[in-house]
């Protein structure tokens, strides 16, 4: 695909799925860009071409040397970055990355940060690094500030979507980075509020996503998907709702098999064997955490916790020596 052929892969993209140019602009962009993009008077940016191509169940990768300009490339490897620091729970270093792109904006080389997508990047931003505390991560984030990322999710969501209302989630067709900044919402609702309204939140988005983006579930390993799904199953657990964590488990590990991912599938294996014991299910949950334990051995240390921390736990709970030795 040529840069100039964007509009006509947009405009027939969209009436073959039966979209009309109001649903694919939905929490993206206006219906007046759609309408200037699919006649070829406007070209459009690297992030909102991601977002366009994910609405229409299409692999964004294929894409990408199409569509970039100067200015996408350098706001992408920005973006990275920070996921990479948050990902690897370096607050510190993204919030200097945050302050350093602020304090661009000062200056000659600030005019990318001062585009419209530059601000909605800082304020997502912000978003997810003052959302973290404990209930998402056992490492501590100086940063944590659930007013403030409530405040910096909202106004982010309502550049593309003025009447966004959380209430209103269950009716309207959410584009891909919404769900992650609604994300950042639910973790700062939970740190501010308690966890059943987070959990309240990522059902919703869960049941949004499932409706909407089927067809990119099943074609592809959607990381937000497969987030969310962790996420749930992890805030039950520290919810006590057991019976409910024990469920939200089983379909993770069915996603996660089918996906072949790794790191969520382990997750769903610890909290699976954790809600059989809290469910006095003990030979069971004993047995399941022996298997966790080896599944952990066998791919490596992660950014949350590692093998030899997770044996620790379990010898504290069970007593005496670990040995792997499980029946398959």
């Amino acid at each position: 695909m040529t840069l100039y052929n964007a509009n006509l892969m947009i405009r027939e993209l969209r009436k073959a799925q039966g979209l009309t140019q109001e649903q694919l602009a939905e929490g993206i962009c206006s219906r007046e860009t759609i309408v200037k993009l699919e006649k070829g008077e406007r070209k459009p940016n690297w992030f909102t071409f991601q977002e366009i191509m994910k609405r229409l169940g299409l692999d964004t990768q294929i894409y990408n040397h199409d569509i970039v300009s100067q200015s996408d490339v350098e706001m992408y490897q920005r973006f990275h970055k920070y996921n990479q620091l948050i990902s690897r729970r370096e607050f510190e270093k993204a919030k200097e990355e945050i302050d350093k792109i602020e304090n661009e904006r000062n200056t000659l080389k600030a005019s990318i940060w001062k585009s419209e997508f530059g601000h909605e990047l800082i304020l997502r931003f912000k978003a997810c690094l003052h959302s973290i505390g404990p209930l998402a991560t056992a490492y501590p984030n100086p940063y944590t500030d659930p007013p403030l990322a409530i405040k910096c999710a909202i106004e982010c969501l309502r550049l593309a979507r003025p009447d966004f209302e959380v209430d209103k989630i269950p009716e309207y067709y959410l584009a891909t980075h919404e769900f992650q900044l609604l994300n950042s919402l639910a973790m700062a609702y939970g740190e501010q509020d308690g966890v059943l309204k987070t959990i309240s939140l990522w059902h919703k988005l869960k049941s949004n996503f499932e409706r909407n983006y089927s067809v990119l579930i099943q074609n592809t390993k959607n990381i937000w998907y497969l987030d969310l799904l962790c996420n749930i199953t992890i805030t039950l657990y520290h919810a006590g709702l057991y019976e409910e964590c024990l469920e939200s488990a089983e379909e993770g590990l069915k996603v996660s098999r089918e996906t072949r991912d790794m790191l969520h599938f382990q997750n769903h294996l610890e909290a699976k064997a954790s809600c059989l014991l809290k469910l006095g299910r003990t030979d069971e949950g004993e047995e399941l955490f022996r298997k966790y334990l080896l599944y952990r051995y066998a791919i490596g240390e992660a950014p949350d916790t590692g093998f030899n921390l997770a044996k620790r736990d379990y010898e504290k709970q069970f007593g005496g020596q670990l040995y792997l030795f499980i029946r398959w």
